[in-house]
């Protein structure tokens, strides 16, 4: 059993200790139990922020877990993630110029902070297709001073929890 729990990755880590199952939370989220399960158990793959979104919010939910249990996934899942304030060289600035500056920040200052391949967020404009990883999403929205769980909700909208599929004993409240 020690084995199979050092083989697992962060994500599988936490997925396992809120007793996250690929079937029923991939029946929740509408995301495929096997993809669960590779990110569960293979360090390579990339964890995209709205899957990542998805699989741990339904997983909560399952878990009748809080939505403030959503910073601890990604505290637990992402221990190491470049933590930068993207607005502390303004915090002179008058309320009016930091609330501009937040708006305004550029594209270049972002990668070099959070650490993003230069020119990375001008492919999200190109690519209607292409996704953002869940790190630098989360660096991102932290680095302005955001709630991760409602900025997501924001982003992808409230997950459709799939409640009949799931097997959930009793609906949400």
């Amino acid at each position: 059993m020690e084995n199979k729990i050092e083989k697992l990755t962060l994500f599988g880590q936490y997925f396992k200790k809120i007793g996250g199952k690929p079937s029923k939370v991939g029946a929740l989220a509408d995301i495929n139990p096997k993809n669960i399960s590779l990110l569960s158990t293979n360090g390579t793959r990339i964890i995209y922020s709205e899957e990542f979104y998805k699989i741990i919010y339904a997983a909560q939910k399952l878990a009748k877990l809080d939505d403030q249990e959503f910073t601890v996934a990604v505290n637990e899942i992402f221990p190491k993630r470049p933590k930068v304030d993207l607005l502390d060289e303004y915090k002179d600035y008058s309320p009016e110029a930091k609330f501009f500056k937040k708006h305004t920040l550029s594209q270049s200052d972002i990668e070099e902070k959070i650490g993003i391949a230069n020119g990375k967020i001008s492919k999200y404009f190109g690519d209607i297709n292409k996704k953002s990883l869940a790190i630098e999403m989360i660096c991102f929205i932290e680095g302005l001073g955001l709630d991760v769980l409602k900025t997501f909700k924001e982003i992808y909208g409230e997950v459709n929890l799939k409640e009949d599929n799931a097997g959930l004993d009793d609906k949400e409240q």
